[in-house]
């Protein structure tokens, strides 16, 4: 599933929790472990003193377990955010 499939599914308002036979199909779980991994790593980076090393999309995209395009994605839902205001 696409990243912006998955947040646009999680966070609009017509978003219902279905059941799924798989967790790793629902989109609403996948984004929670993307959070929980992005998450420590911030924390692991904080704790390490490594804040200020320069963390390529690529590489952040390996660490937390989504596709390439993620934070691309990300950055491309922020962008109409901000400027739909």
């Amino acid at each position: 599933m696409r990243p912006s499939k998955i947040i646009k599914e999680c966070h609009t308002d017509t978003y219902r929790k279905k059941e799924y036979s798989d967790c790793t199909l629902d989109p609403a779980w996948v984004l929670e472990q993307v959070d929980r991994l992005l998450a420590w790593e911030i924390l692991v980076r904080g704790l390490t003193h490594r804040m200020h090393e320069e963390l390529l999309p690529q590489e952040l995209c390996d660490k937390i377990g989504v596709s390439k395009g993620f934070v691309y994605e990300i950055i491309k839902s922020v962008r109409k955010k901000v400027n739909a205001k």
